[in-house]
């Protein structure tokens, strides 16, 4: 059983490759086949949450995976989702209550991501992931 640091951070560094996974698809659906940007940041989002619970489920919290696969996903994509409109609401909420950080886009988007990712390890660990 990995300590909590170890596992935050095998989660961070699946996270990034689900950012990976989630830019990639949607870059490629968006130039490559002129997909519209809503269905193809649908698609790109279901890709990487996909493939974030299955590195997390066999890496990061190998030891307490539930049997049912599509309740555990469900559970998952619920908090990913919860997640996203956090990181979402926390970055517009700083862009309105303080506009010179729309100059520097990158600080709000920091912050909401870093918050996001706080509430996304905690709950997959303590919701997601609760079978010992």
């Amino acid at each position: 059983m990995w300590s909590t640091g170890r596992q935050a951070s095998s989660f961070a560094v699946i996270g990034g490759l689900g950012f990976i996974v989630d830019g990639g698809i949607l870059t490629f659906l968006n130039s490559v086949y002129g997909v519209d940007l809503l269905p193809a940041r649908l698609l790109s989002f279901s890709a990487a949450v996909t493939t974030t619970w299955l590195l997390n489920r066999y890496q990061t919290f190998s030891d307490r995976k539930e049997a049912r696969l599509v309740h555990e996903w469900g559970r998952y994509a619920v908090v990913n989702s919860i997640g996203s409109l956090m990181n979402m609401g926390i970055f517009f909420w700083l862009l309105s209550h303080y506009p010179i950080l729309a100059d520097v886009p990158l600080v709000p988007l920091g912050i909401a991501a870093s918050v996001a990712l706080v509430f996304n390890f905690f709950a997959s660990k303590y919701v997601v992931f609760r079978y010992p």
